[in-house]
C-alpha cells in the first residue's frame, strides 16, 4: 500500500510537470504560430488600459520601427494573460516578474521586447501617460506664464508618471491655487467624472524662470534720496530669484534703504514721498474769521494730506502744529 501510495504520488507529479511543459510550449507557439519572424522589436508601455477578456499584446506595446500593417495587426492581436476581472483598479508589475510572465506566453520571443521598470495595467476606463500629462500640462501653462511678460522656462516639471481614470467619461482638471508666478509654483490635477464630481486628487510643481529687464540703481543711492529717472537704469534679470521687484511704476518715490550699482529696486527699497518733507520750507496759510495770511514756514516732520505736522514761524521761531491741505501747503485756522 505505502509503495501504490508513493507511486501514485510520483505520478501526479510528472502529469503536473507534463502539463507546465505542454501549456508553456502552446503559450510559446502562439507567436511562432502567428507566422512572423524574428525581425521585429516592441516597446512595452508603462501604463496601459486593456479592454479583456485577455490582455492582448497591442494593447500593451508599441513598435520601435516601422512595421507593415498586416504584421502589427498580426503581432498586436497575439493573446497574452487574462485580464482583471475588476475594472477601473489599476495593478502594478516589476520588470522581473514582467519578464518571466511574457516569456511564459512568448518564449524566446519576449527577448524582442523592450520591457520598462514597471507596467501598471486596467482594465477598462483610460490612462494618461508622463508625456500625454505632461503636454497637456505645458499647454495649460504656456498662456499664463506669457502673461508674466519677458522670457519663461519651464524648469523642474514634477508630474505622477501617469493617471488612470476608472471611466471612458472622465476627464483631467488643471488648476492652480492663485495666479502663476516665477520661482516654484505646485498646481492641481483632478481626476472628474462627468457629473463634475472630483473622483481623485493628485498635484504637480514646476519652476519657472522668467528673464526680464527691470529698473537698477544707476549708481550707489542712499537713505531718503530722490529715486529721479537719471538714478534708474535697466538691467535683465531672472524674477524667480528677485522678488518684489519694482516695475517702474507710480511714484514719487524716495528711497527707504540704501542701494548699490545696478541691484534691482525692490518695493522695500522704496517709499513715497510724503506731501511735506522735514526741513522743508512750505507755505502756511492762517485762515480766521476776518483774515487770511500766508507766511513761508519750516517743516519738523512729515506728513500727508489730512495729516499734522509741526511748522517753524522763520522770523519768530514759534512753532506751530499745522494740517497737511496740499502740495508744501499746510493751514492753522
Amino acid at each position: 500500500m505505502l509503495s501504490m501510495g508513493r507511486d501514485l504520488m510520483h505520478l501526479k507529479r510528472v502529469w503536473f510537470f507534463t502539463m507546465v511543459l505542454v501549456m508553456s510550449m502552446v503559450s510559446a507557439s502562439s507567436v511562432a504560430d502567428a507566422g512572423v519572424g524574428s525581425d521585429w522589436r516592441l516597446l512595452v508601455k508603462n501604463a496601459a488600459c486593456v479592454k479583456g477578456p485577455d490582455v492582448m499584446l497591442g494593447e500593451i506595446a508599441d513598435p520601435v520601427s516601422s512595421m507593415d500593417q498586416r504584421t502589427w495587426k498580426t503581432i498586436a492581436s497575439i493573446k497574452l494573460w487574462k485580464a482583471a476581472t475588476k475594472s477601473g483598479r489599476p495593478v502594478t508589475v516589476s520588470q522581473d516578474k514582467l519578464r518571466n510572465i511574457l516569456k511564459y506566453y512568448m518564449g524566446d520571443k519576449v527577448n524582442n521586447l523592450i520591457l520598462p521598470n514597471y507596467l501598471t495595467v486596467q482594465t477598462g476606463g483610460w490612462v494618461l501617460t508622463y508625456d500625454e500629462l505632461k503636454s497637456q500640462v505645458v499647454a495649460f501653462l504656456t498662456p499664463r506664464a506669457n502673461d508674466l511678460g519677458g522670457d519663461v522656462e519651464f524648469k523642474n516639471l514634477q508630474l505622477p508618471s501617469n493617471i488612470f481614470f476608472k471611466n471612458l467619461t472622465d476627464k483631467l482638471v488643471i488648476g492652480l491655487n492663485g495666479d502663476l508666478k516665477p520661482g516654484r509654483n505646485q498646481f492641481k490635477l483632478h481626476s472628474v467624472a462627468s457629473n463634475d464630481k472630483i473622483i481623485s486628487r493628485k498635484a504637480g510643481t514646476v519652476f519657472l524662470d522668467v528673464w526680464k529687464a527691470v529698473p537698477v540703481a544707476a549708481k550707489p543711492l542712499n537713505r531718503f534720496e530722490r529715486v529721479t529717472q537719471d538714478k534708474v537704469s535697466f538691467q535683465r534679470v531672472n524674477l524667480a530669484y528677485k522678488p518684489d521687484v519694482w516695475d517702474g511704476t507710480g511714484g514719487p518715490w524716495r528711497m527707504a534703504r540704501t542701494l548699490g550699482r545696478s541691484q534691482p529696486f525692490t518695493r522695500s527699497h522704496l517709499e513715497q514721498i510724503p506731501l511735506i518733507e522735514k526741513g522743508e520750507r512750505v507755505q502756511l496759510i492762517y485762515k480766521g474769521k476776518t483774515v487770511k495770511l500766508t507766511i513761508k514756514v519750516e517743516a519738523l516732520g512729515e506728513a500727508d494730506m489730512g495729516q499734522q505736522v509741526e511748522v517753524r514761524n522763520l522770523q519768530s521761531k514759534r512753532i506751530i502744529l499745522a494740517t497737511v491741505v496740499g502740495d508744501n501747503m499746510v493751514m492753522v485756522r
